[in-house]
C-alpha cells in the first residue's frame, strides 16, 4: 500500500511550528513540508504573487500522494485559500479560522488583538471570522513587517532586548486598547510566544500554528484516514539555502534534514 502524506507549506520557519504540532498529535502521519524561503517574506508581496506562490507550493507537494494540505501561512490562507480550493480536489486546511474561533471563545472583555503580516491585516479575514462567532467583539489589528525577517535571521536568539523592543512597538498600541486576548496571526510569531508571554503575562495568547491540527485530526478520524504504517516518513524542503534554513529549523524539530527544492 502506497504511503499518503499530509502536505504543509509556509514562507519559511513558521510552518514548522504547525508541523511539530502535527507530529505531537498525529505521530504516525507522513508529512512533507515546504518552506518557500526564496520568496519570503510573503506579507509584503501582492495578492497575485501570494496566489502564485500558494499554487506552486501545492503543485509541488502533490508530487507526493497527499490526503490533505495544511496552509501553515496566514498570508496564503487569507489571500489564496479560496483559489486553491477551486484548483485542487483535496481537503485544504487553513490556520486562520481555527485561531479566530479559539480567540472568540476565550476572550472575556470581548476585545481581541491580532498581530499579523501586512497582507493578512489588509485582508480583514481575522476580523470577519471573529465577528461571525460574536458580532460584539472588538478586533484591533497591527501589521508587523519586521517580525518575520527577525525570526528567520535568528535575532530572537542573539538579541533578546532588540526583540522585546520590536514586540512592544507592535503590541503596546493594542494592549492600550484593553485587549485580553492576542492572536499571533503568523506562524512565525509562535516562535516568539514565550517571549511575548513574558512581556504581557496577563494576555491570553492564541497561536495560529496549532489549533488547525485539531481540525485536521478530527477530519482524518472521521474519514478513517489515519495512517496505519508503523514508522512515519517526514520530508522537509526549502526553496533557498537548506543549510541556512536548518540552523534555526533544528531548534524546532530535532534532527531535521532539509533538502532544496526549486519550483518549476
Amino acid at each position: 500500500m502506497s504511503r499518503k502524506y499530509i502536505g504543509v507549506f509556509d514562507s519559511g520557519l513558521g510552518g514548522l511550528t504547525t508541523v511539530s504540532e502535527i507530529i505531537r498529535q498525529l505521530p504516525d502521519e507522513n508529512i512533507v513540508f515546504i518552506g518557500d524561503t526564496a520568496n519570503m517574506p510573503y506579507g509584503s508581496k501582492t495578492k497575485e504573487q501570494i496566489i502564485s506562490f500558494t499554487l506552486n507550493n501545492i503543485h509541488t507537494l502533490l508530487e507526493h500522494d497527499l490526503k490533505a494540505v495544511v496552509i501553515a501561512c496566514n498570508t496564503s490562507d487569507s489571500n489564496a485559500r479560496n483559489v486553491a480550493e477551486k484548483e485542487f480536489d483535496l481537503p485544504i486546511f487553513g490556520v486562520i479560522s481555527p485561531a479566530a474561533r479559539k480567540a472568540a471563545e476565550i476572550t472575556v472583555c470581548k476585545k481581541i488583538g491580532v498581530i499579523a503580516t501586512e497582507l493578512t491585516v489588509k485582508s480583514e479575514r481575522y476580523e470577519k471570522l471573529i465577528k461571525e462567532h460574536d458580532s460584539d467583539i472588538e478586533v484591533y489589528q497591527m501589521a508587523c513587517p519586521k517580525l518575520v525577517p527577525l525570526v528567520e535571521s535568528g535575532l530572537f536568539l542573539s538579541d533578546k532586548n532588540a526583540m522585546i523592543r520590536t514586540l512592544k512597538d507592535y503590541i503596546d498600541p493594542l494592549y492600550e486598547k484593553g485587549i485580553d486576548t492576542l492572536i499571533l496571526g503568523c506562524t512565525h510569531y509562535d516562535i516568539l510566544m514565550d517571549l511575548t508571554s513574558e512581556i504581557y503575562p496577563d494576555l491570553k495568547l492564541v497561536s495560529s500554528s496549532r489549533p488547525v491540527v485539531f481540525d485536521l485530526k478530527e477530519y482524518l478520524e472521521k474519514n478513517d484516514l489515519r495512517e496505519k504504517e508503523k514508522e512515519a516518513v517526514r520530508e522537509y524542503y526549502t526553496t533557498s539555502d537548506p543549510e541556512e534554513f536548518a540552523k534555526i529549523a533544528q531548534l524546532l524539530i530535532k534532527d531535521i534534514e532539509i533538502k532544496q527544492r526549486v519550483f518549476r
